[in-house]
């Protein structure tokens, strides 16, 4: 397989344009979080509501939240290989930035990750304690 070459503007550029991508997904995240919430709410205040529904709502919040994992895990992965295409270019003689030594150092790691930052680990466990609360509880 032949190894693309690239310098630290190009790996910046690359980062920076997968940043904006980052962001605009995080946002679609925070929106479907909230209508997981808000159907949940709804769910919760229906007289109507039945086994089904709960079920089906519960199915939604949880396939938001699983997508928010898998997307917050793709997002610590462009930081990672970032970082390891930095390192890589640092092993092989070329000088870097001192920008660069500092992110290398900030990520911490060249390993791919398997899972979310804690932050993001700890927002998806809320989320979800909210949107099967407020489904399954009881009412008081």
């Amino acid at each position: 397989m032949k190894e693309i070459k690239m310098d630290e503007l190009q790996l910046w550029n690359l980062w920076s344009s997968n940043r904006i991508g980052s962001g605009l997904i995080n946002i679609g995240i925070v929106l479907a979080i909230w209508l997981s919430i808000r159907i949940a709410a709804a769910t919760r205040a229906s007289d109507e509501s039945s086994l089904l529904t709960k079920i089906i709502s519960s199915a939604f919040g949880l396939t938001i939240l699983s997508f928010a994992w898998e997307q917050y895990t793709i997002v610590a992965n462009l930081w990672i290989s970032t970082a390891r295409g930095l390192s890589n270019l640092k092993e092989a003689g070329t000088e870097v930035t001192s920008t660069a030594d500092g992110f290398i150092a900030y990520v911490g790691t060249t390993d791919t990750a398997t899972m979310p930052i804690p932050v993001g680990i700890a927002f998806i466990a809320i989320s979800g304690l909210i949107i099967i609360g407020n489904i399954w509880l009881p009412k008081q």
